[in-house]
């Protein structure tokens, strides 16, 4: 990837070139009736504008300009200006001699010419023009110079931005990563936590479904530790790890608790950030069951096309309302949705005083 960006920029640089002075100067050659000196002359301007504008963007850009070294970059700039105008001047061709035309053989000179009296001239006030200045082709070309040593600093200044940009983005991306995997494995624990207390409740009880949930429990750990080690995992064994948590935490929790997981849609093609909403349901158990007053826990998981929907509701319990809408796991979630999908997320969470609602909405697109 990196050699082909490097071979297009190549490209691009030779096709500039060449559509700027190597054309145009064959375009003159060929309106100057094929003048080779002028051809040759236009080529090594040429190249002493690609010199002047490789110095500056390889060279003194980068290890002047860009150094803070700003005085020895402008004095340096312009010495190559002076050493490029004075290759010029000197590789320019000498003029003819004036007597440069030499009739062809049967041709009278002029000195074989009857002398006559030249016709009176014509005054239109052309010869009152002020002629072109003999050395205006050196400021031309010092101009000319100037400007291409300022392109190359400007380019190589924009290139400089870019890859600080580039590499500003990558360290944020970095940056996520680390937070991301910071936040993963401070929900983690948590979680097992949870589970280990439901496994402990039913050793205690000597119930027979301690092998089936030990087994479980170790589904859920390889979940944990191998799983969602990745950045997206498959929404359906997200949804198999709720799964087993609802039924660990149904085992533990008296008949006075009504606990109701619906799932609807087709989970397989889809992926999703680990444990995402699980905080939700871990609250929902912790802070709306209750041993002594009837209540329900409902989970609704729902997916159509690439929005997947989520409700999660509770009873409120006197006591438990404050507690309800804190904790860690809460504020985790929330700065992973911003993180991993932003503007691609709605979460609302609604206290009416009896009931506590969560509605989560994720496009998975």
């Amino acid at each position: 990837m990196v050699k082909s960006g490097k071979k297009l920029k190549v490209f691009l640089h030779l096709v500039v070139w060449a559509i700027l002075f190597v054309f145009p100067s064959y375009f003159l050659y060929v309106d100057s009736r094929y003048d080779f000196i002028l051809l040759q002359r236009a080529y090594i301007q040429t190249a002493l504008y690609a010199v002047l504008f490789y110095l500056n963007y390889l060279w003194l850009a980068p290890r002047l300009f860009f150094r803070k070294k700003k005085m020895g970059y402008f004095v340096s700039a312009i010495l190559c200006v002076a050493i490029a105008t004075t290759i010029m001047e000197l590789s320019s061709f000498p003029s003819m001699p004036k007597n440069r035309f030499i009739p062809p053989t049967g041709v009278q000179r002029p000195s074989q010419l009857q002398t006559e009296k030249p016709p009176p001239m014509k005054h239109t006030g052309e010869e009152h023009r002020p002629r072109p200045s003999r050395s205006w082709p050196v400021y031309n070309f010092i101009l000319t110079s100037v400007l291409i040593s300022g392109l190359g600093l400007g380019i190589r200044f924009s290139d400089k931005l870019i890859l600080t940009e580039k590499q500003k983005k990558e360290a944020e991306k970095e940056k996520l990563n680390a937070e991301l995997a910071f936040l993963k494995n401070q929900i983690n624990p948590h979680f097992l936590f949870n589970t280990l207390n439901s496994i402990y409740s039913l050793a205690l009880m000597n119930s027979d479904q301690t092998p089936e949930a030990v087994l479980k429990l170790s589904d859920m750990m390889h979940y944990v530790i191998y799983d969602i080690q990745t950045d997206k995992v498959p929404l359906e064994k997200d949804i198999q790890y709720l799964r087993h948590f609802v039924e660990l935490q149904k085992i533990r929790l008296s008949d006075t608790t009504e606990v109701h997981l619906n799932t609807d849609g087709d989970f397989g093609p889809y992926s999703i950030s680990p444990l995402l909403f699980m905080a939700f349901v871990e609250n929902a158990f912790k802070y709306g069951a209750s041993s002594h007053e009837k209540t329900s826990i409902v989970i609704d998981i729902h997916l159509i096309k690439n929005m997947l929907d989520v409700k999660i509701s509770n009873q409120i319990f006197p006591g438990r309302q404050k507690n309800s809408i804190t904790g860690i796991g809460l504020r985790n979630t929330r700065q992973r949705l911003d993180l991993e999908y932003p503007n691609k997320h709605s979460l609302t969470l609604t206290d009416n005083g009896k009931v506590f609602i969560v509605k989560l909405s994720i496009d998975l697109s």
